[in-house]
């Protein structure tokens, strides 16, 4: 008997397993634009490198300041700069190693590395008027900051700290008229952001043991509004989008909706993670475009591809999708470590570590990623049954010059993959056929497009025919 496989709807993103998904959902994909058009893709913009050999370590926070330069904190304690013209350059190097957070308020611009917290004005030359001790932190690794009302908030351990907007002062715990409760002894801070008036806090449990917590805090009370535990190593990071607040929490790839009171399952980005891990560091995260991007490190094995993950959809009536849209210029897609995301109107910047070599990337609106493609969730008709595939078909919206689109395939849940040639192109109908015979119980396809400048294909519609055999 033949049946058809068709795939007309792009839209819901990544599925959670090579088998099975929404409506609109595909196995993988690397480098596709799902969202600026709801029924096809294309290739998302390339990201180009900006800095040059300028950057040396590996920069993990970031501060759009209000002067209009990006400035860069790195790994070892570097400060880099980004005008408004698009110049990088080395600011100042800080002592004491990696800078863990930073943060603006009320003119200045301010920084922590393990242990002290620095400032400057920003109206001032960073090579005569950094204030280089300003206050003494914890030697915490993560004091990542937000500003909430009158005062810069800054994760301490397990304590809160503040900077007062009009006065300057460091409080180490909570405000200067509010001391918040500790945590208790097993639990640090590793993440905060703003929820309404409220902030909500992130932690990881020190002991190892897989449970960590969110606490609401409204900044006015001594005790936390609520608090509530999941069984995830740490919470990575918060992301806000429109009316959702999400988590990120724990190595392999699960995302929390935060409803005020508890965090609930979300999603889960699709992985291996058999003895295997992702990590999404604290300031991984931005918004672009009207959609949260998140940073997606490998720490160990490899689970995923890694890269600059969207999470968002095209409006209400669409679902709430899943998709890796950028990769970096180092070009791979293994073994690298996205650092801090930044945004400012159609400016994308994305810090990356790639073995000894790092960069600041840009996304670059005169070209398209070279090697986009998406592979299908895979095509099984009756399961049990043996089936010869023969017929393809992929119709397009627009295939301009110089671009084309290419078909592959893998049999029975299969690494390696052949190609099906396309050899009718029918532009009278927008759309390029094959034919090859394949003998198997699943296949999936993936659709691999050629990209020439900034110009892509735009696809529509898979399309496969296959018979069914009936066997004992």
């Amino acid at each position: 008997m033949e049946k058809v496989f068709t795939q007309n709807d792009w839209s819901g993103g990544l599925a959670d397993t090579d088998s099975y998904g929404g409506e609109g959902t595909y196995a993988e994909a690397v480098g596709i634009d799902i969202h600026s058009e709801p029924r096809l893709f294309r290739a998302s913009q390339a990201l180009k490198k900006a800095s040059g050999t300028l950057v040396t370590d590996f920069p993990l926070y970031s501060l759009h300041c209000s002067t209009g330069t990006t400035y860069f904190f790195g790994s070892s304690g570097t400060v880099y700069s980004r005008d408004a013209t698009g110049s990088y350059g080395t600011v100042y190097q800080t002592s004491g190693g990696t800078i863990c957070g930073c943060g603006e308020q009320n003119g200045y611009i301010y920084w922590a590395s393990s242990g002290t917290l620095l400032r400057i004005s920003t109206g001032s030359s960073w090579a005569t008027d950094v204030n280089a001790n300003f206050g003494t932190l914890s030697s915490s690794p993560y004091h990542q900051m937000v500003k909430n009302g009158l005062y810069l908030f800054i994760i301490n351990d397990e304590l809160v700290a503040s900077v007062d907007d009009s006065a300057g002062t460091l409080t180490v715990a909570g405000k200067p008229d509010v001391t918040l409760q500790s945590l208790p002894d097993d639990f640090r801070y590793t993440a905060i952001s703003n929820f309404g008036n409220d902030l909500i806090l992130g932690t990881k449990n020190i002991s190892g043991t897989e449970e960590c917590r969110i606490a609401r805090w409204d900044t006015v009370s001594t005790n936390f509004n609520s608090t509530d535990e999941i069984p995830e190593s740490s919470i990575n990071t918060f992301l806000t989008i429109d009316n959702y607040t999400l988590a990120q929490a724990g190595g392999m790839g699960r995302l929390y909706y935060y409803n005020g009171d508890t965090l609930e399952p979300f999603r889960k980005i699709k992985g291996d993670y058999d003895n295997k891990s992702m990590i999404c560091h604290p300031d991984s995260k931005c918004q672009f475009r009207g959609l949260g991007m998140l940073g997606i490190s490998n720490l160990y094995g490899n689970p995923l591809n890694e890269g600059v993950y969207s999470i968002g959809q095209y409006d209400k009536n669409y679902p709430m999708a899943i998709n890796l849209d950028y990769v970096i210029s180092h070009g791979s897609v293994k073994n690298i470590e996205i650092g801090t995301m930044c945004s400012a109107g159609t400016l994308l910047m994305v810090a990356w570590k790639a073995g000894t070599t790092y960069g600041i990337d840009e996304i670059d609106w005169t070209n398209k990623y070279a090697s986009a493609y998406v592979k299908t969730i895979a095509v099984s008709g009756s399961r049990y049954k043996q089936k010869q595939f023969g017929e393809y078909n992929i119709s397009y919206k627009t295939k301009p010059s110089g671009t084309d689109i290419g078909l592959e395939y893998d049999i029975n849940y299969g690494s390696s993959e052949g190609t099906i040639t396309l050899d009718n192109n029918q532009t009278g109908y927008y759309k390029m056929s094959g034919d090859a015979s394949l003998e198997a119980g699943v296949a999936q396809f993936k659709i691999k497009l050629t990209t020439s400048g900034n110009s892509s294909p735009e696809v529509e519609e898979l399309y496969t025919s296959f018979n069914e055999r009936d066997v004992v």
